[in-house]
């Protein structure tokens, strides 16, 4: 993944978690917003919980080449996925069709369709 796709600045961050619009499940949670241009912006958080800086970074680089195969679902997206201490115990395979089946759930939300006017950060 790129790293002009990433989200850097703290309150982009605060912003989408403010506005409480999520999917996830017991392994991810993320947090998404439509953004009025076509650009893509995915920060990918991980837990101290989640073992040492090791195993942490192992997630992120998993998590950021599934987003990478995946890219073309997500344009115009604003994103923050968060892994969740349980998905340590899952596969390669088993995550990706995870994050897939949460990529898909919010290409479905209604909600961004019938919204006009969009609030660009």
């Amino acid at each position: 993944m790129n790293r002009r796709y990433s989200l850097r600045k703290n309150f982009e961050i605060e912003k989408l978690v403010k506005m409480k619009v999520s999917v996830g499940d017991k392994f991810f949670a993320i947090y998404y917003r439509k953004n009025a241009s076509n650009e893509t912006k995915i920060a990918i958080s991980v837990s101290k919980k989640n073992g040492n800086a090791v195993e942490r970074n192992y997630q992120k680089r998993v998590v950021k080449e599934i987003v990478r195969k995946n890219f073309d679902d997500l344009i115009g997206y604003s994103l923050l996925i968060v892994v969740k201490q349980l998905s340590k115990s899952l596969t390669y395979k088993e995550k990706e069709e995870d994050l897939k089946k949460l990529f898909i759930r919010i290409r479905k939300d209604k909600r961004w369709k019938r919204t006009t006017k969009l609030n660009i950060y």
